[in-house]
């Protein structure tokens, strides 16, 4: 049977691993269980995948062996996760933390996308509502002053300027944004255009903070599931550098694994690799000192998440307000521009 090739979306995962959860802890067979799983599914990739573990199961092959042949549509965290637990006889419990992992990482994801919707669409409304002045009401009004007749000011004669070259090369400016939309959707899909923009998401002023308390609360609470599944801080570095989906990140990480194999303390690496923020680094080192890790990476990844959560509020309770006001200024700017002329013209012919 033919592998999917496209990884599960988080929603189907986080189901799949709950799920299979409730069959290992019943007194369901593992191979009735999958196909109980099949049958409730309508996700159709999911589906093929599980026919294809059934497959396997009958043959004899374990949970553990079978997953590994899907390691592209679940992750090789989720895959290696199930042999780990199934090895150490705690699956159950191995995927319930996995489930608790992705769900936590899902609702930090939507808090995100809550915080830049409006902003996003205030701004689509702002360009909007600019390209209707210029294109549609600047044009009128310069048509009624025009046979009006009259002396226009400077900043009135400029606007129209700029309004009449807009209007006549707007395809030309439509078809330079579609070019560059273009070209950055197959940029950032290379290779070398990922490692810019992943790079670039720690660089950028305001959101590199934001984005590091992110990277921060997914890999402090990954980590911690492995941990507490038995796996030592180095192997578990290798088993969630995947699933950061961050090629930047990935790299650092690589550096973090070569130092601790050498004997650098964790809380050292942790540090020189210049991506946590400060708070998350004096908690490795207090996790180390206590021989606690792993609960202390889950408080670290809740104060990391209370921390971002704030920052969001705050990023959005600046920008909204600037954005309503810079759209003030530049519709006010157009409307003086071309009513102060008309004033004028009424005052003088009354």
């Amino acid at each position: 049977m033919a592998k999917i090739k496209h990884k599960l979306p988080k929603e189907e995962i986080i189901i799949f691993t709950r799920q299979l959860a409730l069959v290992i802890d019943s007194d369901v067979s593992l191979y009735e269980g999958l196909e109980m799983i099949k049958n409730k599914s309508d996700h159709p990739n999911l589906i093929i995948i599980l026919e294809d573990m059934l497959s396997g199961i009958k043959t004899g092959r374990s949970l553990g062996d079978v997953i590994q042949d899907h390691e592209a549509s679940f992750s090789s965290f989720i895959t290696n996760m199930v042999d780990v637990g199934e090895k150490s006889g705690d699956l159950t419990s191995t995927l319930n933390q996995v489930a608790d992992a992705y769900e936590k990482e899902l609702e930090a994801s939507a808090r995100v996308k809550s915080a830049v919707t409006y902003p996003i669409i205030l701004s689509v409304l702002m360009f909007g509502v600019i390209l209707l002045l210029v294109l549609q009401v600047l044009p009128m009004f310069n048509e009624i002053l025009t046979s009006l007749g009259g002396e226009m000011p400077t900043l009135t004669k400029g606007i129209m300027s700029i309004s009449f070259f807009i209007g006549d090369y707007i395809l030309i400016f439509f078809g330079i944004m579609l070019s560059a939309l273009v070209f950055f959707y197959y940029y950032k899909n290379t290779p070398a255009g990922r490692n810019f923009f992943d790079r670039l998401k720690f660089k950028l002023p305001v959101i590199k903070d934001i984005y590091a308390s992110l990277t921060a609360v997914r890999f402090a609470r990954n980590l911690a599931v492995l941990i507490r599944s038995g796996i030592s801080i180095s192997i578990g570095i290798k088993m969630i550098k995947p699933i950061m989906n961050n090629l930047y990140v990935e790299s650092k990480m690589d550096t973090a694994i070569s130092d601790l194999n050498s004997g650098k303390p964790f809380d050292k690496v942790i540090e020189d690799l210049k991506l946590f923020p400060w708070v998350l680094i004096k908690l490795f080192s207090v996790a180390q000192s206590t021989g606690h890790m792993d609960t202390m990476l889950d408080k670290a990844a809740l104060v990391m998440e209370k921390e971002t959560d704030a920052r969001l509020d705050r990023l959005t309770t600046v920008i909204e307000p600037i954005l309503i006001i810079i759209l003030s200024l530049i519709v006010g700017i157009m409307l003086i521009s071309v009513i102060l002329p008309i004033v004028s013209i009424m005052d003088s012919i009354g």
